[in-house]
């Protein structure tokens, strides 16, 4: 809403060759509480517009010199956002369809009453300014989802990273795999805010969370008719996402009638909505997840074959933490800093960072954020605690089996396991080794003697003291 505040920041750019009634205008404008400026000549207020931006124009129509439609088109040059409100004594329906057209926000023929201007200058400015504000939040939204949000310097991560790259811009239909809470939804956004799409919108739907009797009508709409409740038309979601992104998330649960439909839209590049004697033509980019093994599915009978190598023309799978421990540093140091709320926090000791390096992490990415997000709410200090930890993750106090499994399967000797270790709480630690040897359990002297043996005495030693 366009409030007396953002009044006296509006600047009006007022021009007409009769100086009286520039006059007459700038007094209506400020005594409204807005600051005004008159022009007489074209050329002058394009000036003034190349010095300084403003938010809305009022011209004339038919002017000496310069005329008011030249104004308005090398104005929204410029500026494609200034408001234009065009005035004139000689109006006809050809000259207000070419203002319009042109970018005019509005067009009044004289003699009008200062209220009808006042009201015209207010709806103007007040839709600058939602328009202006729509911009600021896709600018936010796009660079909340940039891949610089992708956390991870793992090789599979970076496998992952080089073949989102890949894709980004691509129109094929894409898969994304991997366990519960791993980042699929945050990647489909991702993908999307970084493509040639980001203008046009990201459209979520969860297949498991709408009823099956409902999940249809949802997708691809309907006529007003096409059942008892329907009194009027409803859009479907491949409507609402023309031109961007569908994004169909535990697409597995996606019921067996409907995956005969599914495929048969993104074939056709059309959908019916129900009750509809016609097709609709759509362009929609389908990003699909899924945590089921889909593969299996298919095997099963219990997903379509032809539908899964529809989707899944290109499979991007995200693997979980137990796959990427080393990651494990840079997600807890990026939810601890990223945290929105007042908090006095700033590290974490020793001992709750060894259980959070030693829990499997079952709910991956997800539960690790919703982790370090309850220590930051029930930390009292400058550091998080065990005790600011959720009491399962003190259960898993020792290392994880399933790494220490594949460091066996992979016949890793002991000293080069213990160099990773020891390495991985380096790093994690910003080279501090005091805090490097805490979180490991052993003095310094230990772990430079082990530095030494590794031939890493190298390592940046912020915290010898």
């Amino acid at each position: 809403m366009f409030t007396a505040a953002h009044k006296g920041r509006a600047r009006i750019l007022v021009l007409d060759d009769e100086r009286e009634m520039g006059a007459f205008l700038v007094d209506l404008l400020t005594d409204e509480g807005y600051s005004a400026e008159a022009f007489q000549r074209g050329g002058d207020i394009l000036a003034s517009l190349e010095k300084n931006s403003a938010d809305l124009l009022i011209t004339d129509l038919v002017m000496e010199g310069m005329k008011g439609m030249e104004v308005l088109r090398l104005a929204k040059q410029r500026d494609p956002h200034l408001a234009v409100v065009m005035i004139t004594a000689f109006g006809t329906i050809e000259s207000a369809v070419e203002a319009m057209r042109s970018g005019a926000f509005y067009y009044l023929t004289k003699p009008f009453k200062g209220a009808d201007l006042l009201f015209l200058v207010g709806k103007a400015l007040e839709e600058k300014h939602l328009r202006t504000e729509i911009q600021r939040l896709q600018r936010e939204v796009e660079g909340h989802y940039h891949f610089d949000q992708l956390i991870g310097k793992s090789a599979v991560m970076h496998e992952v990273f080089d073949l989102v790259e890949r894709v980004k811009d691509s129109p094929v239909n894409i898969l994304l795999t991997g366990e519960s809470g791993t980042g699929k939804d945050v990647l489909a956004r991702t993908l999307h805010y970084q493509s040639s799409r980001r203008h046009a919108p990201f459209v979520p739907v969860n297949c498991a969370a709408i009823p099956e009797q409902l999940l249809e009508s949802e997708l691809f709409g309907y006529v007003r008719g096409a059942f008892t409740d329907a009194r009027k038309d409803k859009k479907g979601l491949f409507v609402e996402a023309d031109g961007g992104t569908l994004f169909l998330d535990e697409v597995g649960e996606l019921p067996f009638p409907l995956q005969a439909k599914l495929l048969r839209v993104i074939e056709d590049k059309e959908i019916r909505p129900l009750g509809a004697t016609k097709g609709e033509k759509v362009d929609v980019r389908l990003i699909a997840a899924t945590n089921r093994d889909l593969r299996g599915a298919v095997a099963h009978s219990d997903f379509r074959q032809d539908l899964f190598y529809r989707l899944s023309v290109v499979d991007i799978h995200l693997p979980s933490l137990r796959e990427r421990p080393e990651d494990l540093p840079l997600l807890i140091q990026h939810f601890v800093t990223r945290s929105a709320m007042p908090t006095q926090v700033r590290r974490l000791s020793a001992e709750a960072l060894r259980l959070l390096l030693n829990y499997p992490w079952p709910g991956n990415v997800r539960e690790l954020e919703n982790s370090i997000e309850r220590a930051l709410v029930l930390c009292r200090g400058e550091e998080i605690t065990p005790a600011d930890l959720p009491p399962h993750l003190t259960m898993h106090s020792k290392p994880t089996a399933s790494g220490l499994q594949d460091s066996l399967v992979r016949r890793r000797a002991l000293a080069e396991v213990e160099q990773e270790y020891i390495l991985l709480a380096l790093e994690f630690t910003e080279g501090k080794k005091k805090e490097a040897a805490d979180l490991l359990g052993i003095d310094r002297k230990t772990l430079y003697r082990k530095l030494e043996e590794y031939g890493k005495t190298d390592v940046r030693q912020s915290d010898v003291g």
